[in-house]
């Protein structure tokens, strides 16, 4: 399988009619969807009509299938990544020392955390030290350093020395203080993200929902 990260972005005359549609799938929806995808987690930032996914697909036919459902309605940049274990294995040349466990990637935020969506890229001239950095943390060192927050998944673009990762933080502070250990060779952008049942907790819970997602489908011939 290959894991694949996504970049959405909702096109502006799209964007009612898409959230609207987003809004009203349900699980079953998403798995007829997906086909043969597996999503690994998908979080949005409602507010900008955008967010970032992370999938897995034998090929990438299967996820251009998969997303070209969104075509008419957003932007979506495909990129193959590694995760944290893959990554070190090529950094290192040998299997690293332990493994990170990828099955809480789509878990929700902590009770009284937020979840934080974190894009970085090493610095210019700084990859390689970089990457040594990161190869070589031992896993002690690897929670020391997410200090308090939470790491769910991590994955890497060794190609750009860039990547991402999904985090459940107690505090702003605490997800800057993770990204401060990083600052003098990386550079960071943290985004607050909601799961795919909260974000459709908040486009269902405006009054008009109902009303617009009626004729929303209706107009797309989906009306049941």
């Amino acid at each position: 399988m290959h894991t694949f990260y996504c970049e959405y972005e909702i096109l502006d005359h799209a964007r009612d009619d898409c959230m609207t549609f987003f809004g009203g799938m349900t699980p079953a929806d998403d798995a007829k969807e997906l086909g043969k995808v597996k999503l690994l987690g998908r979080w949005s930032t409602a507010g900008e009509g955008r967010g970032f996914c992370i999938a897995q697909a034998r090929d990438a036919k299967e996820v251009q299938d998969w997303l070209f459902t969104w075509v008419s309605m957003a932007n979506i940049k495909v990129y193959p990544i590694l995760d944290d274990n893959e990554a070190r294995r090529i950094i290192l040349g040998k299997q690293p020392s332990y493994q990170v466990d990828y099955s809480r990637s789509n878990s929700v935020a902590l009770p009284g955390e937020t979840l934080y969506f974190i894009n970085y890229k090493f610095q210019e001239g700084k990859r390689m030290e970089g990457f040594a950095a990161f190869a070589n943390l031992t896993e002690k060192e690897d929670q020391q350093d997410a200090g308090n927050n939470t790491c769910f998944g991590r994955w890497h673009n060794l190609g750009t020395g860039s990547g991402v990762a999904i985090c459940s933080s107690p505090s702003v502070e605490d997800v800057y203080t993770w990204a401060f250990h990083w600052a003098a060779i990386c550079d960071c952008e943290i985004t607050p993200v909601t799961t795919d049942a909260e974000c459709r907790d908040v486009i269902k819970g405006k009054p008009d929902f109902p009303q617009k997602h009626r004729a929303l489908m209706e107009k797309m011939g989906l009306a049941q």
